[in-house]
């Protein structure tokens, strides 16, 4: 119940902290978007490491975050949390990413499936875990990502995403009983 309080205490504190450099970067004082910086870049690294950005991609993931963060800053609500507000706008970032990246793989994907010479190579391929999130969509593979591989709480994620946990929970259960169909169909032509 202790360590609750401490952690509320000092997620109120963060949080003025977060506003007065907010105001003060409003102002003009430059110095402030500096500590701002500062005090999220670790947090920004590690979100888009987690999300498997590639190393070669990830310094222009998070100045591009930064940058959409500086002209949008009169946008920001000071009734919300700055830190769930930055990683909504890495997560849009990382989205168009993907679907960018989607559409060049969907080419060469097809490219590809013009090669294929045999039924089991198709079946292969699909079977890979892989294959399978790759055919979510970005937001759909996100929802994974955050929930099965770094294991957040649906709480978490809703706060990030801005989508009503129970929202959250029902999609990710469908999510995962398409994976299980999708898996029990390539196990059937095995």
């Amino acid at each position: 119940m202790m360590r609750e309080l401490d952690k509320q205490t000092a997620a109120v504190f963060r949080h003025a902290e977060d506003i007065a450099l907010i105001k003060k970067i409003r102002s003009g004082d430059s110095n402030a978007m500096g500590r701002l910086i500062d005090r999220y870049l670790p947090q920004m690294i590690a979100f888009f490491r987690y999300l498997r950005v590639p190393e070669s991609m990830l310094e222009d993931m998070v100045q591009e975050t930064f940058e959409k963060i500086i002209l949008k800053l009169d946008s920001f609500e000071e009734d919300k949390k700055f830190s769930s507000w930055l990683m909504t706008v890495g997560r849009n970032l990382y989205f168009d990413e993907c679907r960018r990246e989607n559409r060049k793989r969907d080419c060469q994907h097809e490219i590809v499936a013009e090669r294929s010479t045999s039924p089991e190579e198709e079946i292969i391929v699909k079977h890979s875990a892989s294959e399978l999130l790759q055919a979510l969509t970005p937001e759909e593979k996100f929802l994974v990502e955050m929930r099965v591989f770094q294991a957040m709480p649906f709480a978490e994620i809703s706060e990030i995403t801005g989508e009503i946990e129970t929202t959250l929970r029902s999609r990710f259960f469908r999510i995962m009983g398409r994976l299980r169909i999708e898996v029990q169909k390539n196990n059937s032509l095995d």
